[in-house]
């Protein structure tokens, strides 16, 4: 199931100022293989390489030093989304109730029905564990009053996913509209697939 959120009001400025594309496309389940799975080789630690610009209205806006003051938070938290999406399969016995605390509040119940292409969803039951590949992100973050107002996020994720029947590719591919920064980010409209392929 593709997932694809209107952006609020609040963002469509932000949506002006900050360029980013989009990808959509159907859900495919996380492919794998007859091969029964051996021994599996250690995973390395998940580590989101990110790419960080910043735009602000002010006058003599330091976009560079804005950046790097954005850059660390806004790492934690795609680090965390990616972590609780994907690599703890058992969020799934728990209604996925970490993750969706990380979308604003009018769209949880929208990402709720959407799990399958926000994260492992309806495969997180016969998923074992995933072994994290390549995660890039590129962000362009707005300012407004001197800190972080809204970004636009675009994450790519590639990893493995073990189970009893064998192991295959699991895949994200997303845009996501964030709001707050202080404290924290929340997801406020996406546009999102997972598969296993491609």
């Amino acid at each position: 199931m593709s997932a694809h959120m209107r952006v609020p009001a609040v963002l469509l400025v932000a949506a002006a100022l900050l360029v980013a594309g989009c990808s959509s496309g159907k859900k495919q389940h996380a492919a794998t293989t007859t091969t029964p799975a051996t021994a599996a080789p250690l995973a390395s630690p998940l580590k989101v390489n990110l790419a960080t610009t910043a735009r602000g209205p002010e006058k003599g806006f330091n976009a560079s030093q804005a950046a790097k003051h954005a850059a660390p938070n806004l790492q934690k938290f795609l680090t965390r989304y990616l972590t609780v999406a994907f690599l703890e399969p058992a969020q799934a016995k728990s209604g996925w109730k970490d993750l969706l605390g990380m979308f604003d509040p009018p769209v949880r119940g929208a990402a709720k029905k959407q799990l399958d292409s926000l994260a492992l969803g309806s495969a997180a039951g016969n998923v074992t564990a995933i072994r994290p590949g390549k995660a890039n992100a590129q962000a362009v973050v707005l300012y407004a009053g001197g800190h972080p107002a809204a970004a636009t996020v675009r994450i790519s994720f590639d990893g493995t996913a073990d189970s009893a029947q064998g192991s295959g590719p699991v895949r994200l591919r997303a845009t996501l509209q964030l709001l707050g920064g202080q404290p924290g980010w929340l997801i406020a409209a996406y546009d999102s697939k997972t598969g296993g392929e491609g």
